[in-house]
């Protein structure tokens, strides 16, 4: 687990740089308050702050044998294939429904829940994003082919 923690940490840095490089060309502050580069520079400082802890605390330890992956990774690697397709298809299926699929998805690869269950939270899912944020806040969402 030595060196998967090293490896995260180190990917981990890179995102916080870059998050902090990107944030940098927004302005910090604007006439009412902070700016759009306000949060993002906050959050890749925090990232880079976290992840230097993390590489530390991996090198100053004298056992560097172990698994590489523990048993729990397999559910992560899932979660982040759902996240990554759900991005993937937010313009095939729009916002609510994509939410909706990953939210059931997500449902079943963690939390082992009846089929059922996670489609009806799903169809709630759907249902309660499109009237709270398409409807009441209007909020325009990524509506996609079927226009939810």
């Amino acid at each position: 687990m030595w060196l998967g923690n090293l490896i995260a940490g180190i990917v981990v840095l890179a995102l916080g740089g870059a998050v902090i490089f990107f944030s940098s060309q927004l302005s910090y502050s604007s006439e009412f308050g902070p700016g759009p580069g306000f949060l993002p520079l906050w959050l890749g400082i925090a990232l880079v702050g976290c992840s230097i802890g993390v590489i530390l605390k991996t090198l100053k330890k004298t056992d560097r044998t172990g698994l590489f992956f523990k048993p729990g990774t397999r559910i992560g690697v899932k979660m982040l294939a759902l996240i990554a397709g759900t991005f993937l298809l937010f313009p095939l299926l729009g916002f609510s429904i994509g939410l909706a699929l990953f939210t059931a998805a997500s449902m079943k690869t963690i939390g082992k829940h009846a089929l059922i269950v996670c489609g009806l939270t799903g169809i709630v899912t759907a249902i309660g994003i499109h009237f709270l944020f398409g409807r009441w806040l209007d909020i325009p969402l990524p509506t996609g082919l079927i226009g939810w």
